[in-house]
């Protein structure tokens, strides 16, 4: 098993295409290169820490869509884009707006917002 992290996916944003200048001409075009990409490194098996902004603009259901066509075992940090349909989906392990995690003896602090200082910040996490 192994473990990955991403964010801002922004699954169904059609701002993503415009702001971060991604480069697909339409947002399945781009929904269904991510999905790919994903599937493509992720096993069923590996865990995945999505660190905000999964979807946007999208049916309730089509998140649940998304998670379901995902491999992996998906945690979610909550971001500033993930609406009530996100956090309510079935397809997370968890939901939490901060986690910490000792990973191949590293102390982790996940969260989507940039800090200016953290827990253990001086001993190496």
């Amino acid at each position: 098993m192994a473990v990955f992290f991403t964010s801002d996916t922004h699954f169904g944003d059609p701002r993503v295409l415009r702001i971060d200048k991604r480069p697909f001409k339409t947002i399945p075009e781009h929904d269904a290169a991510l999905i790919a990409n994903w599937n493509e490194i992720v096993s069923p098996e590996d865990e995945v820490w999505h660190l905000g902004d999964f979807a946007l603009h999208v049916r309730p259901e089509r998140i649940d869509e998304l998670l379901g066509l995902l491999n992996g075992r998906k945690h979610l940090i909550i971001g500033n884009n993930d609406g009530p349909a996100t956090l309510a989906a079935k397809g997370w392990e968890s939901v939490q707006a901060y986690a910490e995690l000792m990973l191949d003896g590293h102390a982790l602090v996940l969260c989507h917002y940039a800090f200016r200082t953290w827990k253990n910040m001086g001993r190496g996490v």
